[in-house]
């Protein structure tokens, strides 16, 4: 190593927070208590980037779900396109699916990530088209899919994580779905065409999303309806579709992180990180 190594990496804030004043990071938390006959196994512990799931039973009987989202910059250091050497097992599989032929897919998922050059980038560019472009309307007795969603222009939060996650697996980014609860306390704390859907008995309504394999982070979540990299502690992540008996009410809920919104969708902040370089003899650039 010569003395001309420059000495730590530069660490810059990408986009508007980049005057973010330094200090302790705000957290967004929200507990739960689940019922049902095996609560244990109808709840999903997640330990992610900027969002976590911890199971608890204080009193050996009530089984507690504890959700915290953070409002940390992420590390934007995984490059796209992805190199499938860089990825686990589990994320690589999820590459070898096959998926439909569908030109217009193809097409589409090629211009919204030209230019790219991050996967949590080419994630926000996805969910930001999907949010504003694909009406959402409440779920139905018709399957819903990639294609129909995207020929509809409208679908339900299943159709916009499928629709999602199909034009990044079409990049060759590994995504999978995530079933859960979008809680609330009351109807109004939804949106207007999917208040009639409120379960006062699950405290909101079900909901799907999606999670990303991120190389140096992980599996970051991102909620197609207009959360590109972030949830909130509003979202409780399930293993599966909620079995016969389960039942879920709010204990507490902190305030919410106020998030910046760009056009219309909302980011969580990326942390563009500049690697060191050698300089030539002297320090000077050449």
């Amino acid at each position: 190593m010569t003395a001309a190594l420059l000495a730590a990496a530069l660490l810059l804030l990408s986009g508007p927070e980049r005057s973010a004043a330094p200090g302790r990071v705000a957290v967004e938390t929200a507990r739960y208590q689940v019922e049902g006959p095996e609560p244990w196994r109808a709840v999903r512990a997640v330990e992610a980037p900027g969002y976590r799931v911890a199971l608890s039973s204080p009193d050996g009987r009530t089984l507690l779900a504890t959700v915290e989202v953070d409002a940390a910059p992420l590390r934007d250091t995984a490059p796209y396109p992805v190199d499938p050497r860089t990825l686990p097992a589990e994320a690589r599989v999820l590459l070898t699916e096959p998926l439909d032929a569908d030109d217009e897919l193809e097409d589409l998922s090629r211009i919204l990530l030209r230019g790219a050059t991050t996967q949590l980038e080419a994630v926000e560019r996805v969910v930001a088209w999907v949010s504003k472009r694909i009406r959402y309307e409440p779920p139905s007795l018709l399957p819903e899919s990639a294609a129909t969603c995207h020929r509809s222009r409208r679908g339900s939060c299943v159709g916009r994580s499928l629709l999602a996650a199909d034009l990044l697996r079409r990049g060759g980014i590994p995504v999978r779905q995530v079933t859960g609860i979008l809680t609330a306390r009351t109807p109004s704390e939804l949106t207007d065409n999917s208040q009639e859907h409120f379960s006062e008995t699950i405290s909101g309504v079900r909901h799907r999303w999606i999670e990303v394999y991120v190389p140096g982070l992980g599996w970051v979540p991102s909620d197609p309806g207009g959360l590109a990299n972030m949830l909130t502690a509003r979202h409780l992540a399930l293993p599966a579709a909620p079995p016969e008996g389960f039942g879920l009410s709010i204990v507490s809920r902190g305030p919410a992180l106020a998030w910046k919104a760009r056009d219309g969708t909302f980011a969580r902040p990326r942390l563009r990180v500049v690697e060191a370089v050698d300089l030539p003899p002297g320090g000077r650039q050449p």
